[in-house]
Formats: C-alpha cells, structure tokens, sequence
C-alpha cells in the first residue's frame, strides 16, 4: 500500500466554469518514486463541467458490463485478462510478499476509488476499494507502459483529460498485472496496462464523517458508504453460525407461510391486509410455531426456521413491528434437553464469532467476557423457578391463589406496586381490562427480571404458569406449572422454549381458557380448531425453542438499539428513507 508523507504545502484553485470551484490541494512526498505527487482532497466539491458531461451522456458513463465485455474480447491484445476481486489479489500476490513484475499474468479488477495522486503529468497512482471486504489495493497507471498505446494511440493530453476526469468514490475496472513499485520499499501493486474505465461515477459528494444518528437514520445508503458495512456483514455471520449449527446437527430447514386468514401461535396482534381478488382478510405471522409444529406432525424429525415474523407493537429500544427470528423443533426432546440444546448453540455462536470479529477494526468486550462468563460456568446458564423466586419476593404463597383469577391476583399486590404497573383504567376494573397472563408477566418483569437477570452470564427462569404458557406441556409433578423457560441476558429476554403440548383435547382446553380473556387482553390466542385437529392425527413428544436474533445481534455487536442492526433501521426510519 502506498505511503505518503504530507508536506504542509497548500494552494487553491479555479476552474474556468462559471461556478467557481474552490478546492484545496496537498503537496505530498511518494515513498514510491521519491517524486512529489499532488493528491485530490476528498472533501472538494464536484465539478459542475464533470457533471454537465456526465448527465449529456449518460451511455457512455454508465456502460453495461456485457458492452465492455464484447469491447474487451474483440480487442487485438491476445493478453487474456482474469477477473480477480480485491481480496483475492491481496491473498495470492500482497500476503506472498511478492517481489517482481509479472507482466504475463492478466487482470481485470473491478472497485471503488478511495485516493487520487497524481505525479507529474504521466503517472498516476489510484487506492482502489473493495467497499464490503474494505480491502485497498493500489493501482499504478503510467502512460509511457499502456499496452494499447500503438493500436489505440493516446495523446498525453487525452490521459491527462482521463484521468482528471476521475474522483473519489467514482466505480472503475481496470486491466493490468501484478508488480511492484519502483523504490525500496517495492510496494505491491496492480500495474495497469490500459487507461481505467469508468463504471459509475459519483454525482454527489459525499461526507467525510458522518456521527449524527439523526442523519444515519434518515439515509442508511450514506451512512454505509461513509461508516462502512461491517455491522451488516457481522450480522450476516452471525445468522450464518445458527444456520450451520442446526444443520450439522441434521436439522432440516424449512419455510413457512407468511401470509394467512388467522395468525397465531403467540400472544401479539397481526397486522390485517386484504386479497384483491376475493376481497378476503389475511393477516401476517406473528410466529411460525402452529406451521413448524404441523410439520412435525407430518413426519419429520427435527426442523428449524430463520424468518420474518410480524407483530403490530409499539417501536422502542428492542422492539420492531418486523423482526427475525429463530425457531427449531425436535421430536422426543424433554426440557433439559431443550436448555442442553440452548446452551449448546450460545457456545457455538460465540466460539465462531470471536475469530470474526477479532478479524476487524472493532473493538469488542461484550462477546469476549460472555465467553469467560460461560467458561468459568461449565458453559451452563443461570437457574432460576419463576412461582418459588415470585413467592419469596413478594412474601406471598402463590400456590394458594388462584393463577387464573385477576381478582386473586391483583389482592396480593401491594398497591403502590398496583399503580406503577398498571394504568388507572386496568386498576379500576382489573376483570375486564387485564389478563392472568398480562399481570404475571408484569410481575415477573419487576421482581424476577429486574433482580435476578441483570447481569451477562444468561439467566433462565423456568416453569412458567400454566395460565402463561397454553402450548406448553402441563409439568407431571405440579399442575400449576408448565415445562417452560426463557433465557434472559442483561434484562432482556432472548430464547423463549417448551416442551410443546401434544394432547389435542388438553391443547383445546388451554385455547379456550386463553380465549376467555380476549376481550381483556386483546394478544391473547385465539383458538385454531384446525390445529387441534391436525394434532389428532398423532404429534410425538416435541421439544421447541424460539430465539430473537436482532436481539441477539444486539448484544454480540454491542449495539444499544435495534435499528442498529437492521439495514434500514426499525420501521420509524424506514419510513422517512
């Protein structure tokens, strides 16, 4: 890569056009050829005679790739000219330390211009970017060693009115070989045999920095093209290390249907669209697990889904309308092995992402003490019960009131609890405006999450109510609770499992019961009779387990919100783009 050293030399210019552009200009000393080279500062203004020309002709500025394909295999050079992207260059010829030119070997290689520098009126020296690898390369363009100059001949001046032409962030492929440069330090380069082609040149400026998270908002492009992509890819590891978890394990990956006339399968509401043509409601999943468990039911073993499901709520700091998920099912897994499994996939995921992150120019301590945390543990979660650690915090024996009676319920609140849970109206008539479920959670949240699931290493909290979890299975030995638990990391949950229900009539029974407190709580399930008779065909012993993986993304990549880690933001930005 070529250094240069800054001299503290500036001058300011004036283009001829009727809009006077002011740019500024550095003197700088090239290590290279140990001639001093002028480079084109970034931050200048686009000239306005450069973008008549462009908009005038458009063709000729944004070529087909397939144009410049039949240009280059009707041409006389018999040079064959391989396509080779900018990591692999710096793979085969820069980490091999590579020490001559090698003339022979033709290259054609497509980036994005980082610097301009020009030395003297017939050498050129260009860092070309490859934007998603954020690998540079250093192209070498020297008029005197352009192969096509006795077939095509070029002037010096029409080089020069070429390569001024060019900017900061404009597109270009270039044709040439590998080599290195002419001075001691023999910086490896690709040494370009033909004037480059410009692919896509940059109408607009673009930032030098961009921090206001306002801004990034309103433009993830821009924020991309200045901050770089490197969370976007991150997260792309990230779903790709859960991918190949399951299916080393044999797990069968499926797709389920987004769209249908009933969403179901967790306590949300869908959002509502309609079908043109039959004029019929349909709402949008706002979970996979009813499909999944159908599946099962079919005849297959173990299965998993990583998708898109939708819940018509409120945006804040971990929660978007859209979000991805991961739900896996397999036949004749009991609980234990469902936390087996859970705790299995998080060693997995941080086992692979640590070397990839440490690959980049991040700086991250979350991942690196979550893995001595779950090392120092046996790689084993945090246990908690959820009624026992309820009961003892608030003094009350849970196992004598009625789980399912809002009135019962809400008796052993203390009522300055009552008030900084719920609002006025759900006080005044708790039986028509809240749910058993809704003040269970609302109480778990308060003396079980904030307590006891604070800190890093994952905390679970199992055997969730009865009245909590309708499509769970019932536990043997307590018939208050069910075979359920969640994962919490930092106050937030993250894994939601179970061992699922697999009786047709109990199942009915736990929709019914649900459905009694629609009215009150409008997320409850509904009753899916179609379900119900599908499970009478026969469903084995399953275990299943839900993971939210922007959430996830979250705490790997040590974002504060979620529209950190979605390419557009949640949906208030999206909006706005």
């Amino acid at each position: 890569m070529l250094r240069s050293r800054l001299y503290s030399i500036r001058y300011t210019c004036k283009l001829r056009s009727s809009n006077y552009l002011r740019c500024t200009r550095r003197l700088l000393h090239d290590n290279t050829t140990g001639t001093n080279i002028t480079k084109i500062n970034a931050v200048k203004l686009q000239n306005k005679e450069r973008l008549d020309k462009i908009v005038n002709n458009v063709t000729s500025h944004y070529p087909s790739m397939s144009s410049i394909q039949m240009v280059q295999s009707d041409s006389s050079n018999t040079n064959v000219n391989k396509s080779i992207n900018i990591d692999k260059f710096i793979s085969a010829y820069v980490d091999r330390k590579l020490d001559k030119d090698l003339p022979d070997i033709g290259l054609m290689m497509n980036g994005r211009i980082e610097t301009i520098r020009t030395a003297g009126k017939k050498m050129c020296f260009i860092d070309l970017k490859d934007t998603q690898d954020n690998q540079i390369v250093q192209l070498i363009i020297n008029y005197n060693k352009l192969s096509n100059k006795e077939n095509s001949p070029l002037t010096e001046k029409e080089f020069i009115d070429r390569i001024s032409f060019l900017r900061k962030n404009d597109y270009i492929q270039v044709l040439g070989y590998p080599g290195v440069s002419e001075n001691k330090k023999r910086t490896i380069s690709l040494k370009c045999t033909s004037i480059p082609i410009l692919l896509s040149p940059i109408q607009v400026p673009l930032p030098n920095s961009l921090s206001n998270d306002i801004k990034i908002n309103k433009n993830r492009v821009l924020n991309y093209q200045v901050n770089g992509i490197q969370t976007m890819v991150l997260r792309s590891h990230i779903i790709n290390s859960i991918r190949s978890f399951f299916l080393r394990k044999n797990f069968i990956e499926v797709e389920t249907p987004i769209l249908s006339n009933s969403a179901n399968g967790a306590n949300a509401l869908p959002f509502v669209t309609k079908l043109n043509y039959n004029n019929q409601n349909l709402q949008l999943r706002i979970a996979p697990e009813l499909w999944l468990k159908r599946l099962i039911i079919g005849g297959l073993n173990q299965i998993f889904e990583i998708g898109k499901v939708f819940r018509n709520e409120s945006v804040d700091s971990t929660h978007n309308p859209e979000f991805t998920m991961l739900e896996c099912y397999q036949r004749y897994l009991s609980m234990n092995d469902l936390i087996d499994l859970a705790q299995t996939l998080f060693k997995h995921i941080i086992k692979t992402m640590i070397p990839i992150i440490e690959g980049t120019n991040i700086q991250n301590d979350t991942i690196h003490e979550l893995r001595r945390l779950l090392q120092e543990n046996d790689w084993k979660f945090n246990q908690i019960e959820f009624l026992p650690t309820l009961s003892k915090e608030m003094n009350v024996h849970f196992d004598k009131v009625d789980l399912s009676d809002c009135t019962q319920l809400m008796s052993v609140i203390p009522l300055e609890v009552q008030k900084e849970l719920f609002t006025s109206l759900e006080l005044k008539s708790p039986q028509t405006q809240l749910s058993p479920q809704r003040i269970l959670d609302k109480l778990c949240g308060k003396y079980i999450e904030s307590n006891y699931c604070q800190g890093l290493l994952p905390t679970i909290i199992l055997h969730h109510p009865v009245v909590m979890s309708p499509l769970a299975k019932i536990n043997t030995e307590n018939d208050l609770i069910s075979q359920r638990f969640e994962v919490f990391i930092k106050g937030k949950e993250y894994i939601n499992a179970y061992e699922e229900e697999n009786c047709p009539q109990l199942q009915l029974k736990k929709f019914q019961k649900q459905h009694e407190f629609k009215e009150n709580d409008k997320e409850s399930l509904d009753i899916d009779y179609q379900y119900v008779e599908t499970m009478k065909s026969g469903m084995p012993p399953t275990g299943g387990m839900g993971l939210g993986i922007d959430r996830l993304c979250m705490l790997l990549l040590e974002k504060n919100r979620i529209e950190q880690v979605l390419p557009f933001g949640s949906l208030d930005d999206v909006n706005i783009q």
